[in-house]
Protein backbone atom coordinates (compact mmCIF):
# COMPACT_ATOMS: atom_id res chain seq x y z
CA UNK A 1 0.00 0.00 0.00
CA UNK A 2 1.34 3.47 -0.69
CA UNK A 3 0.41 6.20 2.01
CA UNK A 4 0.40 9.72 0.32
CA UNK A 5 1.41 12.45 2.98
CA UNK A 6 0.43 14.98 0.23
CA UNK A 7 -1.57 15.42 -3.37
CA UNK A 8 -0.12 13.18 -5.68
CA UNK A 9 -1.48 15.95 -8.49
CA UNK A 10 -0.58 19.61 -6.87
CA UNK A 11 1.41 18.20 -4.19
CA UNK A 12 -0.43 20.31 -1.62
CA UNK A 13 -0.33 18.84 2.28
CA UNK A 14 -4.11 20.30 2.66
CA UNK A 15 -5.72 16.71 2.98
CA UNK A 16 -8.95 16.21 4.37
CA UNK A 17 -11.18 13.35 5.27
CA UNK A 18 -13.64 12.10 2.79
CA UNK A 19 -14.89 8.85 2.98
CA UNK A 20 -14.61 4.90 4.47
CA UNK A 21 -15.68 2.00 4.07
CA UNK A 22 -14.27 -1.14 5.96
CA UNK A 23 -17.32 -3.66 4.74
CA UNK A 24 -17.35 -3.78 1.27
CA UNK A 25 -14.20 -5.38 -0.60
CA UNK A 26 -12.06 -3.63 -2.63
CA UNK A 27 -8.39 -2.79 -2.78
CA UNK A 28 -9.15 0.63 -0.74
CA UNK A 29 -11.14 1.46 1.84
CA UNK A 30 -10.96 5.25 2.45
CA UNK A 31 -10.77 8.01 0.70
CA UNK A 32 -9.05 11.67 0.98
CA UNK A 33 -9.66 15.26 -0.12
CA UNK A 34 -6.93 17.47 -1.62
CA UNK A 35 -8.33 21.13 -0.22
CA UNK A 36 -6.42 23.35 -2.70
CA UNK A 37 -7.37 21.41 -6.00
CA UNK A 38 -10.08 19.45 -4.45
CA UNK A 39 -9.47 15.46 -6.80
CA UNK A 40 -10.53 13.20 -4.22
CA UNK A 41 -8.03 10.06 -3.66
CA UNK A 42 -7.61 6.75 -2.43
CA UNK A 43 -5.44 6.92 0.98
CA UNK A 44 -3.44 4.21 1.77
CA UNK A 45 -3.39 3.71 -2.07
CA UNK A 46 -3.38 -0.20 -3.22
CA UNK A 47 0.06 -0.35 -5.07
CA UNK A 48 0.58 -1.53 -8.76
CA UNK A 49 0.99 -5.49 -7.94
CA UNK A 50 -1.85 -5.24 -5.81
CA UNK A 51 -3.88 -3.76 -8.35
CA UNK A 52 -3.36 -5.82 -11.11
CA UNK A 53 -4.09 -8.55 -8.83
CA UNK A 54 -7.59 -7.50 -8.53
CA UNK A 55 -7.96 -6.19 -12.05
CA UNK A 56 -7.63 -10.14 -13.35
CA UNK A 57 -10.51 -11.67 -15.11
CA UNK A 58 -12.11 -8.10 -13.26
CA UNK A 59 -15.07 -9.25 -15.49
CA UNK A 60 -16.01 -12.06 -13.86
CA UNK A 61 -16.45 -10.88 -10.79
CA UNK A 62 -19.89 -11.02 -8.54
CA UNK A 63 -20.63 -7.39 -10.15
CA UNK A 64 -20.45 -7.98 -13.44
CA UNK A 65 -21.81 -11.52 -13.21
CA UNK A 66 -24.88 -10.12 -11.38
CA UNK A 67 -26.02 -7.78 -14.44
CA UNK A 68 -25.18 -10.62 -17.50
CA UNK A 69 -22.66 -7.73 -18.28
CA UNK A 70 -20.91 -10.23 -21.60
CA UNK A 71 -24.52 -10.54 -22.71
CA UNK A 72 -24.86 -6.82 -22.42
CA UNK A 73 -22.54 -6.14 -24.43
CA UNK A 74 -22.86 -8.72 -27.30
CA UNK A 75 -26.78 -6.94 -27.67
CA UNK A 76 -25.07 -3.70 -28.11
CA UNK A 77 -22.51 -5.10 -30.48
CA UNK A 78 -25.48 -6.37 -32.69
CA UNK A 79 -26.95 -2.85 -32.60
CA UNK A 80 -24.30 -0.77 -32.96
CA UNK A 81 -23.91 -3.04 -36.21
CA UNK A 82 -26.97 -1.20 -37.84
CA UNK A 83 -26.52 2.18 -36.93
CA UNK A 84 -24.45 4.86 -39.60
CA UNK A 85 -22.38 7.36 -38.14
CA UNK A 86 -25.21 10.50 -37.66
CA UNK A 87 -27.15 7.58 -34.73
CA UNK A 88 -23.10 6.79 -33.35
CA UNK A 89 -22.49 10.48 -32.50
CA UNK A 90 -26.24 10.93 -31.41
CA UNK A 91 -25.48 8.81 -28.48
CA UNK A 92 -22.09 9.14 -28.27
CA UNK A 93 -21.42 12.68 -28.64
CA UNK A 94 -17.69 11.77 -26.94
CA UNK A 95 -16.54 10.14 -30.61
CA UNK A 96 -18.06 13.41 -32.71
CA UNK A 97 -14.35 13.75 -34.17
CA UNK A 98 -13.84 10.11 -34.91
CA UNK A 99 -13.69 9.21 -39.02
CA UNK A 100 -13.22 6.30 -40.72
CA UNK A 101 -9.66 5.16 -41.48
CA UNK A 102 -8.57 6.90 -38.18
CA UNK A 103 -5.52 4.96 -35.99
CA UNK A 104 -8.42 4.40 -33.05
CA UNK A 105 -6.32 3.76 -29.44
CA UNK A 106 -8.93 2.26 -27.15
CA UNK A 107 -7.06 2.51 -23.40
CA UNK A 108 -8.35 -0.11 -20.99
CA UNK A 109 -10.67 -1.57 -23.56
CA UNK A 110 -12.58 -3.65 -21.01
CA UNK A 111 -15.31 -5.68 -23.26
CA UNK A 112 -14.71 -3.95 -26.39
CA UNK A 113 -17.70 -0.99 -26.56
CA UNK A 114 -15.36 1.97 -27.54
CA UNK A 115 -14.44 -0.51 -29.76
CA UNK A 116 -17.74 -1.78 -31.58
CA UNK A 117 -18.03 2.22 -32.62
CA UNK A 118 -14.89 2.54 -34.02
CA UNK A 119 -14.98 -0.82 -36.03
CA UNK A 120 -18.50 0.31 -37.61
CA UNK A 121 -17.12 3.53 -38.50
CA UNK A 122 -14.16 1.87 -40.13
CA UNK A 123 -11.31 2.57 -37.98
CA UNK A 124 -8.21 1.08 -37.45
CA UNK A 125 -8.30 -0.59 -34.02
CA UNK A 126 -5.55 -0.90 -31.72
CA UNK A 127 -6.26 -1.74 -27.52
CA UNK A 128 -4.70 -2.44 -24.14
CA UNK A 129 -6.35 -4.02 -21.52
CA UNK A 130 -4.91 -5.92 -17.91
CA UNK A 131 -7.39 -8.39 -18.02
CA UNK A 132 -6.26 -11.46 -20.42
CA UNK A 133 -10.34 -12.95 -20.18
CA UNK A 134 -10.97 -9.12 -21.81
CA UNK A 135 -8.57 -9.20 -24.68
CA UNK A 136 -9.29 -12.72 -25.85
CA UNK A 137 -13.30 -11.48 -25.84
CA UNK A 138 -12.35 -8.00 -28.17
CA UNK A 139 -10.10 -10.14 -30.77
CA UNK A 140 -12.83 -12.95 -30.99
CA UNK A 141 -15.09 -9.62 -32.83
CA UNK A 142 -12.91 -7.36 -33.85
CA UNK A 143 -9.81 -6.99 -35.74
CA UNK A 144 -7.86 -5.34 -32.61
CA UNK A 145 -3.97 -5.47 -32.04
CA UNK A 146 -4.10 -5.93 -28.52
CA UNK A 147 -1.39 -5.09 -25.56
CA UNK A 148 -1.74 -6.56 -22.08
CA UNK A 149 -0.82 -3.85 -19.66
CA UNK A 150 -1.22 -0.19 -19.22
CA UNK A 151 -0.65 2.61 -22.22
CA UNK A 152 3.32 3.10 -20.90
CA UNK A 153 4.39 -0.40 -21.22
CA UNK A 154 2.73 -0.51 -24.59
CA UNK A 155 5.51 1.58 -25.87
CA UNK A 156 3.81 3.57 -29.01
CA UNK A 157 5.99 5.71 -31.29
CA UNK A 158 4.76 9.12 -31.08
CA UNK A 159 2.38 10.94 -32.88
CA UNK A 160 0.66 7.79 -33.82
CA UNK A 161 -2.66 7.94 -33.35
CA UNK A 162 -5.66 9.98 -34.64
CA UNK A 163 -8.04 9.32 -31.90
CA UNK A 164 -7.40 7.92 -28.28
CA UNK A 165 -10.47 6.54 -26.08
CA UNK A 166 -10.17 6.15 -22.73
CA UNK A 167 -13.58 5.07 -20.77
CA UNK A 168 -13.64 4.82 -16.70
CA UNK A 169 -10.03 3.86 -16.32
CA UNK A 170 -8.36 7.04 -15.64
CA UNK A 171 -10.01 6.93 -11.96
CA UNK A 172 -8.45 3.16 -11.84
CA UNK A 173 -4.59 4.25 -12.49
CA UNK A 174 -1.72 4.97 -9.76
CA UNK A 175 -0.36 8.70 -11.55
CA UNK A 176 -3.55 10.13 -14.40
CA UNK A 177 -1.15 12.94 -14.85
CA UNK A 178 1.36 10.82 -16.62
CA UNK A 179 -1.33 8.69 -18.17
CA UNK A 180 -2.37 11.97 -19.52
CA UNK A 181 1.23 12.95 -20.99
CA UNK A 182 1.75 9.48 -22.23
CA UNK A 183 -1.34 10.06 -24.54
CA UNK A 184 -0.68 13.15 -25.38
CA UNK A 185 2.45 11.40 -26.86
CA UNK A 186 1.70 9.29 -28.93
CA UNK A 187 -1.61 11.07 -30.25
CA UNK A 188 -0.34 13.26 -33.94
CA UNK A 189 -1.26 16.81 -33.53
CA UNK A 190 -4.43 17.36 -34.25
CA UNK A 191 -5.56 14.30 -32.52
CA UNK A 192 -8.20 13.97 -30.28
CA UNK A 193 -8.55 11.96 -26.61
CA UNK A 194 -11.65 11.18 -25.32
CA UNK A 195 -11.94 10.45 -21.27
CA UNK A 196 -14.88 9.47 -19.53
CA UNK A 197 -14.93 9.31 -15.54
CA UNK A 198 -17.00 9.67 -12.68
CA UNK A 199 -17.85 13.15 -11.60
CA UNK A 200 -17.45 13.91 -8.24
CA UNK A 201 -18.83 17.32 -7.82
CA UNK A 202 -22.49 15.55 -9.10
CA UNK A 203 -25.28 16.56 -7.16
CA UNK A 204 -25.79 12.78 -5.98
CA UNK A 205 -22.57 12.59 -4.01
CA UNK A 206 -22.70 15.96 -2.63
CA UNK A 207 -26.36 14.87 -1.27
CA UNK A 208 -24.88 11.39 -0.18
CA UNK A 209 -22.40 12.99 2.39
CA UNK A 210 -24.69 15.78 3.66
CA UNK A 211 -27.22 13.27 4.57
CA UNK A 212 -24.33 11.04 6.43
CA UNK A 213 -23.30 13.82 8.36
CA UNK A 214 -27.07 14.65 9.69
CA UNK A 215 -27.18 11.25 10.95
CA UNK A 216 -23.95 11.86 12.33
CA UNK A 217 -21.82 8.90 10.17
CA UNK A 218 -18.31 9.11 8.01
CA UNK A 219 -19.63 8.81 4.42
CA UNK A 220 -18.76 5.15 2.61
CA UNK A 221 -16.89 5.37 -0.79
CA UNK A 222 -19.90 5.12 -3.48
CA UNK A 223 -17.92 5.87 -6.10
CA UNK A 224 -16.51 2.88 -6.24
CA UNK A 225 -13.63 1.12 -3.68
CA UNK A 226 -11.30 0.49 -7.50
CA UNK A 227 -11.30 3.90 -7.59
CA UNK A 228 -7.55 5.73 -7.09
CA UNK A 229 -8.79 9.03 -7.97
CA UNK A 230 -11.99 10.97 -8.86
CA UNK A 231 -12.17 14.32 -10.25
CA UNK A 232 -14.53 17.35 -9.35
CA UNK A 233 -15.41 18.54 -13.57
CA UNK A 234 -13.28 21.89 -12.91
CA UNK A 235 -10.10 19.89 -11.56
CA UNK A 236 -10.27 16.95 -14.48
CA UNK A 237 -10.44 20.39 -17.27
CA UNK A 238 -7.57 22.01 -15.88
CA UNK A 239 -5.39 19.05 -15.41
CA UNK A 240 -5.71 18.22 -19.22
CA UNK A 241 -5.13 21.98 -19.51
CA UNK A 242 -1.59 21.95 -17.76
CA UNK A 243 -0.33 19.20 -19.60
CA UNK A 244 -1.17 21.30 -22.93
CA UNK A 245 -4.53 20.05 -24.53
CA UNK A 246 -7.51 22.19 -25.78
CA UNK A 247 -10.31 21.25 -24.34
CA UNK A 248 -13.01 20.99 -27.33
CA UNK A 249 -15.64 19.63 -25.34
CA UNK A 250 -17.09 18.77 -21.51
CA UNK A 251 -20.47 17.39 -20.59
CA UNK A 252 -21.62 15.23 -17.73
CA UNK A 253 -24.39 12.55 -18.06
CA UNK A 254 -26.00 9.69 -16.36
CA UNK A 255 -25.96 6.07 -16.47
CA UNK A 256 -28.54 6.40 -19.06
CA UNK A 257 -29.98 2.64 -17.57
CA UNK A 258 -33.28 1.15 -19.00
CA UNK A 259 -35.84 0.59 -16.30
CA UNK A 260 -36.89 -3.12 -18.31
CA UNK A 261 -32.66 -4.09 -17.97
CA UNK A 262 -32.50 -2.96 -14.39
CA UNK A 263 -35.43 -5.05 -13.25
CA UNK A 264 -33.77 -8.44 -15.54
CA UNK A 265 -30.78 -7.82 -13.08
CA UNK A 266 -29.85 -10.43 -10.88
CA UNK A 267 -29.28 -8.49 -7.63
CA UNK A 268 -30.90 -7.52 -4.45
CA UNK A 269 -33.66 -4.89 -4.40
CA UNK A 270 -31.91 -2.28 -2.47
CA UNK A 271 -28.75 -2.68 -4.81
CA UNK A 272 -31.31 -2.04 -7.84
CA UNK A 273 -32.58 0.82 -5.77
CA UNK A 274 -29.67 2.07 -5.76
CA UNK A 275 -28.49 2.08 -9.63
CA UNK A 276 -32.42 3.32 -9.81
CA UNK A 277 -30.96 6.48 -8.12
CA UNK A 278 -27.39 7.16 -9.49
CA UNK A 279 -29.58 6.70 -12.85
CA UNK A 280 -31.52 10.19 -12.02
CA UNK A 281 -28.37 12.12 -11.63
CA UNK A 282 -24.95 12.85 -13.97
CA UNK A 283 -22.64 11.33 -12.29
CA UNK A 284 -20.08 10.73 -14.94
CA UNK A 285 -18.61 13.54 -17.05
CA UNK A 286 -16.38 13.42 -20.34
CA UNK A 287 -13.95 15.66 -21.82
CA UNK A 288 -12.72 15.95 -25.54
CA UNK A 289 -9.82 17.56 -25.86
CA UNK A 290 -7.45 18.25 -28.70
CA UNK A 291 -3.47 18.13 -29.30
CA UNK A 292 -2.59 20.87 -31.11
CA UNK A 293 1.20 20.60 -31.56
Amino acid sequence: MILHTYCPLCKSKDLSGFALDTKRKGPHISGVKCESCEVVFANPMADQNELAIHYSQYYEKDHYESIGYKNLILEHFERIDTLNKGEIIKEARFLKKLEGGMKFLDVGCGLGLGLAYAHQLGCELYATEYDSGALDFVQKHFPVKTFQGDIQGAEYPDNFFDFIHISHVIEHVLDPRAYIQEMKRVLKPGGIVAIGTPDISSWLYTIHRWVNFLRFRIPDVIDGLEHTFIFPKVRLKSLCEEEGLDVIDHYTHNYGEKISRLLAYQMPIHKKFNRLIQNAFHVNQWIICQKMH
